[in-house]
Formats: C-alpha cells, sequence, structure tokens
C-alpha cells in the first residue's frame, strides 16, 4: 500500500484497512510451516519459539539450520522443547544448535514447581508459540515433525501489540526451564493482558500449577451461554463430567452442538477411549462428525460471534497437566475464516448418525473398554481438587 499523506490522516487510512489482514488462519500444517519459515528468514532482532514436539528429522532440520543461521549473524535465538514430546530431537544436533548461539532450553519436571510425583512426572508444556522481533506471533496446535507434514490444523498469525502477552509467556517459561531470569527479564515488563485498543482478542495461558483449568472454564461457559450453535474441534475427546453436564445443558436449552474428530487419530489408544463417549453424545443432542484424514486443531465456535484455537486438547489431561496457549478472536472477519475452514472439514466428514455404531464387533467394544480403562488409571493420579 502506498501512503500520499502525511500525519493524521494517513494513521485513518491504515486503520481502515488493515483489520482484514490482521489475523491470518493456516488450515494445515504444512501452510503453517512456511509461514513461520519466511518470517525466521526475515528476523533480524529475536526468534523465540516454544514447542512441544520438535525434532530434526527432514521437518525439522530446515528450521534448525535457519535458527543457527541466524544465531550465528547475531539474532537473539531462544527455543523451549518439552523433553517428553521432544524426546526424538538428537543430542548431535541439540549441541549444534547451542554452540551456534541458539539459547536451547529444555522443560522437564522442576522440584519446587509442582505439588505431588504424578503432577511433576505428567506435566508438560504443550504450547506452540512462536514470536519474529517481538512484533510477529504464531500461536495454534502446529508442531514440527514429519510425520505431521499433511495434517488439518489450524495456527493463528498475529501481528503487533498484541504479541506482546506472548513474550511475558515465553519469558516465563523460559525461567521455569532454568534459563537466567537477566536474559529475558525485559519481557516480563509487559502483561498477559493484551495492548490497549485490542479488544477482539484475548490469550488464554493454563499453567499446570494452578487448580483450575481458564480452558475448560472458556468451554463450560460457550455451551451455557450460547445462542444457538456451538462447533467443538479436537484431535483427542475425553470429556469430564462437567464438560459432559454443561452439553446436557446446551441440548435442554435447543443449541445446536456439532463436535469434529478424527475417525482414527496418531494416539491409538486415546481414538479407542474416545469411541467409548459416542453413545453418550448422541444422547445428549451433539451432532458427531468423523474425519477421514488427521485432523489436529483444537477449539471452539460460538454462535458466529467468537472463536477460540490453541493447543489444549478437549481432554482432562491436557486441560489440568500441561501448560496450554490458547487465543480466542472476536474479530467478525477471523471468526467467519475459522468457521468456514470448520464448516468445509464437517462437509467432508462422515456423519455418526449415518453410521451403524451400535452394531461394532465385541472385539472392537473390548478394545474400547480396555483404552478408557488405561487411560482413567493414567488420570487416577490427578490432584483431587479440580
Amino acid at each position: 500500500m502506498v501512503f500520499l499523506s502525511h500525519g493524521q490522516n494517513q494513521f485513518i487510512v491504515y486503520s481502515i484497512f488493515m483489520p482484514q489482514d490482521k489475523y491470518k488462519i493456516y488450515p494445515t500444517t504444512h501452510e503453517a510451516w512456511d509461514a513461520m519459515y519466511r518470517a525466521i528468514s526475515r528476523a533480524n532482532k529475536s526468534v523465540y519459539w516454544e514447542m512441544y514436539i520438535f525434532v530434526d528429522d527432514e521437518a525439522g532440520s530446515r528450521f534448525f539450520d535457519i535458527l543457527e543461521k541466524k544465531a550465528s549473524d547475531g539474532v537473539d535465538v531462544k527455543v523451549i522443547v518439552d523433553y517428553l514430546g521432544s524426546f526424538g530431537l538428537s543430542r548431535k544436533r541439540a549441541h549444534s544448535l547451542k554452540e551456534k548461539g541458539v539459547d536451547l532450553q529444555f522443560f522437564h519436571e522442576r522440584k519446587h514447581r509442582y505439588r505431588g510425583i504424578w503432577t511433576r512426572f505428567a506435566a508438560r508444556t504443550h504450547r506452540k508459540l512462536l514470536i519474529v522481533d517481538e512484533h510477529i506471533g504464531f500461536i495454534g496446535g502446529v508442531n514440527v515433525q514429519k510425520s505431521m507434514k499433511d495434517w488439518l490444523d489450524i495456527h493463528v498469525k498475529i501481528e503487533g501489540d498484541a504479541v506482546r502477552s506472548m513474550l511475558r509467556a515465553f519469558a516465563k517459561m523460559y525461567m521455569i526451564c532454568g534459563g537466567a531470569k537477566e536474559h529475558v527479564k525485559y519481557l516480563l515488563k509487559y502483561k498477559f493482558r493484551v495492548a490497549k485498543g485490542i479488544d477482539d482478542l484475548e490469550f488464554i495461558y493454563d499453567d499446570s500449577s494452578q487448580t483450575q483449568s481458564k480452558t475448560r472454564k472458556v468451554y463450560t461457559e460457550a455451551l451455557l451461554k450460547a445462542r444457538e450453535r456451538v462447533i467443538l474441534f479436537s484431535p483427542y475427546y475425553l470429556p469430564d463430567k462437567k464438560f459432559i453436564e454443561a452439553l446436557w445443558q446446551a441440548q435442554k436449552r435447543g443449541i445446536k452442538v456439532d463436535l469434529l474428530i478424527p475417525f482414527r487419530t496418531d494416539l491409538r489408544l486415546a481414538t479407542y477411549a474416545a469411541y467409548t463417549y459416542f453413545s453418550l453424545m448422541k444422547k445428549n443432542g451433539v451432532k458427531v462428525h468423523l474425519m477421514r484424514s488427521m485432523m489436529h486443531g483444537k477449539g471452539i465456535i460460538v454462535d458466529d460471534e467468537w472463536a477460540m484455537v490453541g493447543s489444549t486438547n478437549l481432554e482432562e489431561g491436557s486441560m489440568y497437566e500441561n501448560y496450554e496457549a490458547n487465543v480466542k478472536f472476536r474479530h467478525k472477519p477471523t471468526v467467519q475464516k475459522i468457521k468456514s475452514t470448520l464448516e468445509e472439514w464437517i462437509g467432508k466428514a462422515v456423519r455418526l448418525d449415518d453410521l451403524n455404531w451400535e452394531d461394532r464387533g465385541k472385539m472392537h467394544r473390548v478394545k474400547e473398554w480396555l483404552a478408557l480403562k488405561l487411560y482413567r488409571f493414567w488420570q487416577s493420579g490427578r490432584r483431587p481438587d479440580r
């Protein structure tokens, strides 16, 4: 865009045309990768990246290469990866990153941070945050691993002062991982609240040390306050009792609820455990749509009014054990873009109502039962105050 005027008039023109491109939505993993790579390649000040799965296979190596180059060129590069999620990251590459000047931190249990042995073991950073030059941010569900290249997902690019909330979140996690406070102290001046004048988005962070899940509260309140329709989407679906109660209340009020999940996921245990909820969902009036391809996006759309996307799966572990990051939009063009993407996916999905689900075989039911038992055993060590 070319500006011919100066001063106040220039700002007015900019404010008129900017909102349509204010937030960019990427509906596939490879599209998000390409956008993030372009942003990193143009970085001249800093690159801060927090990821759950980030490994040095064919997909990850090109990112690690550019990160090493940027660090060698004097750009401040800090990377946080989850120790368990990124277990496939080789020692050789980790050593290379540090040698080239990348400040690499691993998230793992910190004795002074958690309450109880279980939480120390189960807590993970599941966030997917990238901030470039303290001005461009990416947030959503996208990891970096070759096998995920063709997955459907939702990742968002945000530009401007709103990114400051992500900077503070990154700085806090950097210190939790053992990074020196003086290296990120200047980022802590920012608040988790977005900057003044930005009233169409809000960040929702979950912290493993908290007893309540902010994200779960957003989901349940959405179901209780929606007027017409709610679209839920998640690759893994293992709701707790309060969430199911909220679904039942929504059904009683005549709210249309659509649930989009993959028919098969990369985690067989989670897939079969989720199957056990299908009959209950039908009873509660939820329209279940099953994707034939892997869909890794997580979020909710309510009444065409607002949408939330991010890293939190619709399952207890994600909401309570993990550090998660989500963003809630009231920016109507962005909400419509996310909704259009979901509607397209729903159109390609198979409806549970069209399957003879109750006629599935005995062995299938046994697998479901075993999967649910194992999942509940895994969750049995959770804190009782939820």
